[in-house]
Protein backbone atom coordinates (compact mmCIF):
# COMPACT_ATOMS: atom_id res chain seq x y z
CA UNK A 1 0.00 0.00 0.00
CA UNK A 2 1.59 3.22 -1.25
CA UNK A 3 1.10 5.77 1.00
CA UNK A 4 2.90 8.28 3.72
CA UNK A 5 1.17 8.65 7.11
CA UNK A 6 1.78 11.68 8.44
CA UNK A 7 2.66 12.72 12.20
CA UNK A 8 0.16 15.69 13.70
CA UNK A 9 2.95 18.30 13.12
CA UNK A 10 3.43 17.20 9.55
CA UNK A 11 -0.80 17.65 9.32
CA UNK A 12 -0.66 21.41 10.74
CA UNK A 13 2.17 22.19 8.33
CA UNK A 14 -0.13 20.45 5.59
CA UNK A 15 -3.61 22.49 6.98
CA UNK A 16 -1.34 25.76 5.99
CA UNK A 17 -0.39 24.82 2.63
CA UNK A 18 -4.38 23.13 1.57
CA UNK A 19 -5.27 26.90 3.17
CA UNK A 20 -3.00 28.96 0.42
CA UNK A 21 -3.88 26.30 -2.32
CA UNK A 22 -7.35 27.12 -1.50
CA UNK A 23 -6.79 30.81 -1.88
CA UNK A 24 -5.14 30.06 -5.06
CA UNK A 25 -8.36 28.03 -6.48
CA UNK A 26 -10.94 30.83 -5.38
CA UNK A 27 -8.55 33.42 -6.98
CA UNK A 28 -7.96 31.16 -10.54
CA UNK A 29 -12.06 30.33 -10.49
CA UNK A 30 -11.95 34.21 -11.18
CA UNK A 31 -15.66 34.84 -12.02
CA UNK A 32 -17.26 31.46 -11.32
CA UNK A 33 -16.17 32.17 -8.18
CA UNK A 34 -15.81 29.26 -5.40
CA UNK A 35 -17.24 27.81 -2.25
CA UNK A 36 -14.47 29.26 -0.07
CA UNK A 37 -16.12 29.48 3.87
CA UNK A 38 -16.93 26.23 3.66
CA UNK A 39 -14.04 24.17 2.38
CA UNK A 40 -12.20 26.45 4.98
CA UNK A 41 -14.17 25.19 8.07
CA UNK A 42 -12.77 21.39 7.10
CA UNK A 43 -9.54 21.93 6.22
CA UNK A 44 -8.34 20.19 8.90
CA UNK A 45 -10.76 17.48 8.80
CA UNK A 46 -9.76 17.12 5.19
CA UNK A 47 -5.94 17.01 6.46
CA UNK A 48 -6.42 14.31 8.67
CA UNK A 49 -8.41 11.88 6.64
CA UNK A 50 -5.83 11.52 3.97
CA UNK A 51 -2.51 12.55 6.18
CA UNK A 52 -3.00 10.25 8.45
CA UNK A 53 -6.55 7.79 8.87
CA UNK A 54 -7.58 6.84 5.27
CA UNK A 55 -5.76 4.03 3.62
CA UNK A 56 -5.27 3.92 -0.17
CA UNK A 57 -2.37 3.12 -2.53
CA UNK A 58 -1.55 5.81 -4.92
CA UNK A 59 -0.50 3.37 -7.46
CA UNK A 60 -3.86 1.34 -7.64
CA UNK A 61 -5.96 3.90 -6.43
CA UNK A 62 -8.96 1.17 -7.04
CA UNK A 63 -7.18 -1.33 -4.87
CA UNK A 64 -10.59 -3.00 -3.27
CA UNK A 65 -9.88 -3.02 -0.26
CA UNK A 66 -9.06 0.87 -0.39
CA UNK A 67 -11.30 2.82 2.72
CA UNK A 68 -14.82 4.51 0.91
CA UNK A 69 -14.22 8.80 1.40
CA UNK A 70 -17.64 10.39 0.48
CA UNK A 71 -17.71 13.80 0.35
CA UNK A 72 -21.74 15.01 1.54
CA UNK A 73 -20.44 18.14 1.69
CA UNK A 74 -19.80 18.36 -1.91
CA UNK A 75 -19.19 21.81 -2.16
CA UNK A 76 -16.15 21.97 -0.18
CA UNK A 77 -13.92 21.15 -2.60
CA UNK A 78 -11.29 24.14 -2.47
CA UNK A 79 -10.23 21.66 1.02
CA UNK A 80 -10.88 18.06 -0.54
CA UNK A 81 -9.03 19.02 -4.03
CA UNK A 82 -6.03 20.06 -2.42
CA UNK A 83 -5.35 17.25 0.30
CA UNK A 84 -5.48 15.05 -2.31
CA UNK A 85 -2.95 17.03 -4.78
CA UNK A 86 -0.26 17.40 -1.33
CA UNK A 87 -0.76 13.44 -0.76
CA UNK A 88 0.09 12.65 -4.57
CA UNK A 89 -3.43 11.78 -6.43
CA UNK A 90 -2.45 14.36 -9.02
CA UNK A 91 0.42 17.16 -9.39
CA UNK A 92 -0.51 20.38 -6.95
CA UNK A 93 -0.39 22.34 -10.45
CA UNK A 94 -3.20 21.13 -11.41
CA UNK A 95 -5.42 22.77 -8.63
CA UNK A 96 -5.28 26.29 -10.58
CA UNK A 97 -7.23 24.66 -13.23
CA UNK A 98 -10.22 23.95 -11.16
CA UNK A 99 -13.35 24.43 -12.87
CA UNK A 100 -11.64 25.02 -16.04
CA UNK A 101 -13.48 23.52 -19.58
CA UNK A 102 -12.57 19.96 -19.27
CA UNK A 103 -10.44 20.15 -16.82
CA UNK A 104 -9.34 17.37 -14.29
CA UNK A 105 -10.85 18.97 -11.14
CA UNK A 106 -14.56 19.87 -11.48
CA UNK A 107 -17.29 20.80 -8.53
CA UNK A 108 -19.74 17.97 -9.45
CA UNK A 109 -17.99 14.72 -10.52
CA UNK A 110 -17.12 11.60 -10.47
CA UNK A 111 -13.46 10.28 -11.35
CA UNK A 112 -12.66 7.24 -9.32
CA UNK A 113 -8.99 7.07 -10.60
CA UNK A 114 -8.63 10.73 -8.27
CA UNK A 115 -9.54 9.14 -5.22
CA UNK A 116 -13.67 10.32 -5.97
CA UNK A 117 -15.96 7.46 -5.12
CA UNK A 118 -19.78 9.63 -5.33
CA UNK A 119 -20.69 12.59 -7.42
CA UNK A 120 -23.95 14.06 -6.92
CA UNK A 121 -26.14 17.19 -8.11
CA UNK A 122 -28.23 17.40 -5.18
CA UNK A 123 -26.89 17.25 -1.20
CA UNK A 124 -28.54 15.18 1.05
CA UNK A 125 -28.48 12.39 -0.72
CA UNK A 126 -25.20 10.88 -0.55
CA UNK A 127 -25.83 8.99 3.15
CA UNK A 128 -27.97 6.63 0.93
CA UNK A 129 -25.22 5.57 -1.02
CA UNK A 130 -22.67 5.40 1.98
CA UNK A 131 -25.48 3.03 4.12
CA UNK A 132 -25.23 0.84 0.69
CA UNK A 133 -21.59 0.95 1.04
CA UNK A 134 -21.12 -0.01 4.29
CA UNK A 135 -23.87 -2.67 4.14
CA UNK A 136 -22.45 -4.15 0.55
CA UNK A 137 -18.82 -4.31 2.65
CA UNK A 138 -20.96 -6.31 6.25
CA UNK A 139 -22.08 -8.76 3.11
CA UNK A 140 -19.42 -9.36 1.15
CA UNK A 141 -16.86 -9.26 4.27
CA UNK A 142 -14.42 -6.99 3.20
CA UNK A 143 -12.02 -4.90 5.03
CA UNK A 144 -12.41 -1.74 3.71
CA UNK A 145 -13.77 1.39 6.23
CA UNK A 146 -16.29 3.91 5.39
CA UNK A 147 -16.44 7.25 5.69
CA UNK A 148 -18.71 10.56 4.88
CA UNK A 149 -18.32 14.27 5.70
CA UNK A 150 -21.57 16.26 6.19
CA UNK A 151 -22.43 19.47 6.79
CA UNK A 152 -24.75 20.79 9.73
CA UNK A 153 -27.34 22.99 7.58
CA UNK A 154 -27.14 19.52 4.88
CA UNK A 155 -28.68 17.65 7.92
CA UNK A 156 -31.52 19.23 7.43
CA UNK A 157 -32.59 17.03 4.84
CA UNK A 158 -34.82 14.52 5.30
CA UNK A 159 -33.11 11.44 3.86
CA UNK A 160 -30.20 12.17 5.64
CA UNK A 161 -32.32 10.81 8.59
CA UNK A 162 -33.09 7.97 7.08
CA UNK A 163 -30.50 6.93 6.50
CA UNK A 164 -29.33 7.46 10.40
CA UNK A 165 -31.93 5.08 10.77
CA UNK A 166 -30.83 2.40 8.50
CA UNK A 167 -27.28 2.53 9.74
CA UNK A 168 -27.82 1.87 12.98
CA UNK A 169 -30.53 -0.80 12.48
CA UNK A 170 -27.94 -2.59 10.09
CA UNK A 171 -25.21 -1.97 13.36
CA UNK A 172 -23.25 -0.08 10.82
CA UNK A 173 -20.00 -0.32 12.91
CA UNK A 174 -17.82 -0.23 9.68
CA UNK A 175 -19.42 3.54 9.22
CA UNK A 176 -18.24 6.89 10.35
CA UNK A 177 -19.86 10.20 9.68
CA UNK A 178 -18.29 13.56 10.11
CA UNK A 179 -20.32 16.49 10.71
CA UNK A 180 -18.83 20.08 10.02
CA UNK A 181 -20.55 21.68 12.70
CA UNK A 182 -20.18 25.61 11.82
CA UNK A 183 -23.40 26.48 12.75
CA UNK A 184 -23.41 28.25 8.80
CA UNK A 185 -25.46 28.00 6.19
CA UNK A 186 -25.92 29.60 2.52
CA UNK A 187 -28.29 32.09 4.49
CA UNK A 188 -26.83 32.66 8.21
CA UNK A 189 -26.75 30.49 11.53
CA UNK A 190 -28.29 27.58 11.16
CA UNK A 191 -29.64 27.46 15.33
CA UNK A 192 -31.73 30.96 13.42
CA UNK A 193 -32.40 29.41 10.25
CA UNK A 194 -33.67 25.80 11.18
CA UNK A 195 -31.78 24.58 14.75
CA UNK A 196 -29.83 21.55 14.98
CA UNK A 197 -29.88 21.78 18.91
CA UNK A 198 -27.10 19.35 20.30
CA UNK A 199 -26.38 17.03 17.60
CA UNK A 200 -24.47 14.15 19.60
CA UNK A 201 -27.55 13.84 21.56
CA UNK A 202 -29.63 13.16 18.32
CA UNK A 203 -26.78 10.85 16.99
CA UNK A 204 -26.87 8.73 20.29
CA UNK A 205 -30.65 8.58 20.50
CA UNK A 206 -30.80 7.34 16.72
CA UNK A 207 -28.39 3.98 18.05
CA UNK A 208 -25.40 5.80 16.82
CA UNK A 209 -22.26 6.12 18.90
CA UNK A 210 -21.12 9.79 19.09
CA UNK A 211 -18.34 12.37 19.93
CA UNK A 212 -18.40 16.32 19.96
CA UNK A 213 -14.81 17.57 19.60
CA UNK A 214 -13.23 20.51 18.16
CA UNK A 215 -12.44 20.59 14.76
CA UNK A 216 -9.88 22.44 14.05
CA UNK A 217 -7.86 20.20 16.57
CA UNK A 218 -5.53 17.93 15.26
CA UNK A 219 -5.02 15.54 18.46
CA UNK A 220 -8.93 15.22 18.64
CA UNK A 221 -9.48 14.67 15.27
CA UNK A 222 -6.61 11.78 15.06
CA UNK A 223 -7.82 10.62 18.16
CA UNK A 224 -11.34 10.56 17.14
CA UNK A 225 -11.40 9.28 13.69
CA UNK A 226 -8.79 6.25 14.85
CA UNK A 227 -11.40 4.99 17.32
CA UNK A 228 -13.55 2.47 15.74
CA UNK A 229 -16.98 1.21 17.86
CA UNK A 230 -18.44 -2.48 18.02
CA UNK A 231 -21.87 -2.84 16.54
CA UNK A 232 -22.88 0.59 16.09
CA UNK A 233 -21.99 3.31 13.43
CA UNK A 234 -19.83 6.00 14.39
CA UNK A 235 -20.85 10.14 13.89
CA UNK A 236 -18.30 12.09 15.48
CA UNK A 237 -19.66 15.98 15.57
CA UNK A 238 -16.32 18.35 14.94
CA UNK A 239 -17.15 21.97 15.86
CA UNK A 240 -15.58 24.62 13.47
CA UNK A 241 -15.34 28.43 12.16
CA UNK A 242 -16.65 28.72 8.40
CA UNK A 243 -13.81 30.90 7.05
CA UNK A 244 -11.48 29.61 9.55
CA UNK A 245 -8.37 31.27 9.20
CA UNK A 246 -9.18 34.52 6.59
CA UNK A 247 -10.52 36.82 9.12
CA UNK A 248 -12.90 38.75 6.58
CA UNK A 249 -14.61 35.70 5.67
CA UNK A 250 -15.10 33.84 9.02
CA UNK A 251 -18.79 33.61 9.75
CA UNK A 252 -19.60 35.92 7.16
CA UNK A 253 -22.20 33.87 4.83
CA UNK A 254 -21.46 36.08 1.71
CA UNK A 255 -18.96 34.00 1.39
CA UNK A 256 -20.46 30.92 1.31
CA UNK A 257 -19.88 30.88 -2.64
CA UNK A 258 -18.53 34.43 -3.62
CA UNK A 259 -15.67 36.08 -6.35
CA UNK A 260 -11.99 36.29 -4.68
CA UNK A 261 -9.98 39.57 -5.69
CA UNK A 262 -6.60 40.47 -5.78
CA UNK A 263 -6.86 42.77 -2.76
CA UNK A 264 -8.49 40.27 -0.84
CA UNK A 265 -6.41 37.03 -2.05
CA UNK A 266 -3.50 38.74 -0.72
CA UNK A 267 -4.68 39.82 2.55
CA UNK A 268 -6.03 36.23 2.88
CA UNK A 269 -2.51 34.75 1.88
CA UNK A 270 -0.64 37.23 4.60
CA UNK A 271 -3.09 36.13 7.85
CA UNK A 272 -3.07 32.33 6.72
CA UNK A 273 1.05 32.79 6.51
CA UNK A 274 1.22 34.35 9.93
CA UNK A 275 -1.55 32.38 11.44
Amino acid sequence: MNRKRLNEEEIKALCKRMRLHAMDMALAAGSRGAHVSGSLSCIEIYAVLYGTILNYDLDNPLWNDRDRFIAGKEHARLAEFPARAEMGFYPIDVLNSFEENDGLLVGHQLKREIGNEYGSMSLGMEMSFVVGKAIIAKQTQQKYHVYCLLGDAECEEGSVWESFISAAHYKLDNLTVIIDRNYMSVDGNTEELMAQLDMQKKMEAFGWESVTIDGHDIHHLIEALSHKPQGKPYAIIAKTVKGKGVSFIENNKSWHQSVLNENQYHQAVEEIQKG
